[in-house]
């Protein structure tokens, strides 16, 4: 049954409209590849790895030049230094994902047209401003919500000062997403309801088991035209 016109959707962006932790996935292996060449079990760079993201992310963000901020700083930890030419090769990892297509999810576009013709939508997603900013512009997605809000970080509060700024009725606000932490829970917890699209690969930050059950639990994008 579909809900009313005139929904509220907050749509997430990175795994939910288009691929993201794939990428991020390629250069983790290829690190901890190359970190495995110089002597280093890749348990224990993983293990580096994923500590030095948790305590960076909190501080500096999200995004692909934190992400290699972080690689050059488990380097840093396990040898003392970094050479000039492992940055090189971090760096052109990450540029890798950069410069990478935008890679919308099969249906997206279609399902983006049909939602705006019924109800409100705005894109929410959090990262580096620029990057996202460039995905969201490459994507061409933009015409089809009326704002896009790029957060430093998702948070019950965050999500309460977008409702508060858009006039937004909390009653018939969706946020839509991925992520049982930042798009779920955190939206559940500001009072919205909350639509789960899980995605196959998922970062390991974003793990977190649901405070209560979504209201929508989806297999694909595409699904959402059938209740909204």
């Amino acid at each position: 049954m579909r809900q009313a016109p005139g929904q509220i959707l907050l749509i997430d962006a990175d795994d939910t409209l288009w691929e993201n932790e794939a990428y991020f996935r390629r250069v983790f292996d290829q690190f901890l590849n190359i970190m495995e060449t110089r002597g280093h079990l890749r348990p224990n760079s993983l293990e580096q790895l994923r500590s030095v993201e948790r305590e960076r992310c909190a501080i500096h963000g999200y995004g692909s030049k934190n992400f290699a901020r972080s690689m050059d700083e488990v380097v840093r930890r396990m040898e003392g230094k970094t050479p000039p030419g492992l940055m090189s090769q971090i760096d052109s990892l990450v540029q890798w994902i950069l410069d990478h297509p935008v890679e919308p999810f099969p249906d997206v576009a279609a399902t983006l047209g049909e939602l705006a013709a019924r109800h409100r939508m705005l894109m929410v997603t959090k990262g580096a401003h620029q990057e996202q900013s460039d995905k969201v512009e490459r994507s061409g997605f933009a015409p089809w919500f009326e704002a896009v809000e790029i957060l430093f970080e998702k948070s019950a509060d965050r999500y309460r000062e977008i409702v508060a700024r858009h006039d937004l009725d909390p009653s018939i606000t969706w946020m839509i997403g991925n992520s049982p932490k930042s798009d779920i829970n955190m939206a559940m917890a500001a009072g919205i309801k909350a639509v789960f699209i899980p995605h196959r690969t998922i970062w390991e930050l974003e793990r977190q088991p649901f405070i209560r059950e979504p209201d929508f639990t989806l297999s694909r994008f595409s699904d959402l035209q059938r209740h909204f």
